[in-house]
């Protein structure tokens, strides 16, 4: 995907990784759009879903393992 920054107008690629990657993020956390940072000039640019659906139409959703989250924390004792 290209993305042309809105600051310095210099176009730049998105690889899929990072736009399954956004996608994940804009579902799980219900964002509006995708924040991506221009190499050239470090401006941040908006993403819109619309744009990274259509960039990769066969991205589905990731379903998180509940053992694996990494917000918890396996050595925290629970119990008083």
């Amino acid at each position: 995907m290209q993305i042309h920054c809105y600051n310095c107008h210099k176009p730049f690629h998105l690889s899929k990784e990072i736009i399954f990657a956004a996608l994940d993020e804009i579902d799980s956390e219900n964002l509006s759009h995708y924040n991506v940072n221009c190499p050239h000039c470090r401006r941040t640019n908006r993403v819109s879903p619309k744009d990274l659906h259509r960039a990769a139409p066969d991205w589905t959703k990731t379903e998180t393992d509940p053992d694996t989250d990494p917000d918890t924390d396996p050595d925290t004792d629970t119990e008083s």
